[in-house]
């Protein structure tokens, strides 16, 4: 009993955390965005060997799962006093499964679109959290609090605070400049008329395709046809060559046959047939 009060009471007891987080706001915010280049990295690679090809992860434009820096300094802020990785991995695979399932939610609303989807494990909700997503948080919460983000801290105490600060806000002001960005275009305003956009010009090059198609079995049906009477043309006057000159041939012969009768006529026994 005394050991789950203290645990309680060392759960809540966030001051300490809270002051590093405030005194070394720079160095988390590089800590943040470190650790959620390492997210879109990890979900990349795994989604795109599940895929079979590419697959880009994440909201933003840019190379970042926020979800996971958010995460990570989360549970880092609230688990970070307590010694016991079991509890940590408990309680922290719990807050990261409420932040994951809130996120989901709200990106489904704003966006009408789902942006991961777990339904075809067991036991999930709404495609939206699982106990396996559930359990990877929790691994991803003990090792939070106990090496990326104290082992990070550590690091970036090495560089002066002008150099951290100057990173910090660039890192910042990039973040800014893509969330804006991120959200103006997969807006459903934005996302309708980029639809209505592709679905318009689908119809037209459908159309087009038509057109084209009816235009070429036109035209092929033309030149049949006048092919087709181009031969029966040439036959007929072939055939018609071919009787003038059968007809030519027949009233030659005629003629050479009265000329022969007309000479046999004349000068009887001239040929040896006629013996």
């Amino acid at each position: 009993m005394s050991t789950m009060t203290e645990t309680l009471c060392t759960l809540f007891a966030l001051d300490r955390n809270i002051e590093l987080f405030v005194d070394y706001f720079p160095q988390m915010v590089i800590i943040f965005a470190l650790i959620s280049f390492g997210g879109w990295v990890y979900e990349t690679i795994y989604c795109s060997i599940v895929e079979g090809e590419f697959t880009k992860r994440g909201f933003l434009f840019g190379p970042s799962c926020p979800i996971y820096g958010i995460g990570a300094l989360a549970v880092w802020l609230v688990l970070g006093q307590i010694s016991n990785p079991f509890i940590v991995f408990i309680i922290g695979g719990f807050l990261a499964t409420i932040i994951e399932y809130s996120t989901g939610l709200f990106l489904e609303r704003r966006f009408k679109k789902k942006w991961w989807d777990y339904s075809m494990f067991k036991f999930n909700l709404h495609g939206r959290i699982c106990p396996q997503a559930s359990a990877v948080f929790g691994a991803f919460s003990v090792t939070s609090v106990f090496i990326l983000v104290p082992s990070m801290l550590d690091i970036l105490m090495i560089f002066s605070k002008h150099t951290i600060s100057v990173v910090a806000f660039i890192v910042a002001t990039l973040y800014f400049l893509d969330t804006v960005a991120s959200l103006l275009w997969n807006g459903p305003t934005t996302h309708h008329k980029v639809e209505a956009a592709a679905q318009d010009a689908s119809l037209k090059i459908e159309e087009a395709t038509q057109n084209a198609s009816q235009k070429v079995s036109a035209a092929a049906q033309s030149a049949s046809q006048k092919a087709n009477a181009a031969a029966q043309t040439a036959t007929l006057i072939a055939s018609q060559k071919a009787q003038e000159v059968s007809q030519k041939v027949q009233v030659t012969k005629q003629k050479l046959d009265n000329t022969t009768q007309k000479v046999k006529d004349r000068l009887p026994g001239s040929f040896p047939w006629d013996n």
